[in-house]
């Protein structure tokens, strides 16, 4: 017979919670982004492209390392993007291999009114929360996540 899982320690219930808000609030964006064709990683890269790409582009390997996702998926994910006009690939002068990605005029604006449900959204979710408590809150998160880099090799 299997044993019922329970949570019998507090580092257990932290990692376990941790990951249930991960699921959670991936859940709750995707719910908010949905309305404008977007996902949080389509956002996240929509957000990178225009704020470090800026008016020059950035590579499109970069973006893939800066959001630690494969070739091939930020690939997929531009490929959407440039399918609905919010992104243009261009070859980088003096090196054709390497694809310079830029946001559109149509792109910068769908992301000025995503943000704006963004930062509603995020107002729902915190709401409730007092000054003090978001302070301490995102004290220990910064702490723990501190923690967990000094022990792993991915560094976000």
């Amino acid at each position: 017979m299997v044993e019922k899982w329970e949570i019998k320690t507090d580092n257990e219930a932290i990692v376990y919670s941790i990951a249930r808000l991960y699921v959670l609030l991936n859940q709750y964006l995707t719910d908010v982004y949905s309305k404008f064709g977007l996902n949080p990683a389509k956002f996240n890269l929509l957000m990178l492209i225009k704020h470090k790409g800026g008016e020059k582009g950035i590579p499109q390997i970069e973006l893939g390392n800066q959001l630690y996702v494969s070739a091939a998926n930020i690939t997929k994910l531009i490929d959407y993007l440039e399918k609905k006009k919010w992104v243009m690939r261009m070859n980088a002068r003096g090196d054709r291999r390497v694809k310079l990605i830029k946001i559109t005029l149509r792109g910068s604006k769908l992301l000025d009114k995503v943000w704006v449900k963004h930062m509603e959204a995020l107002g729902n979710l915190l709401g409730e929360f007092s000054a003090r408590d978001k302070v301490a809150l995102k004290l220990y998160l910064e702490k723990f996540l501190s923690e967990i880099e000094t022990k792993t090799t991915l560094h976000l």
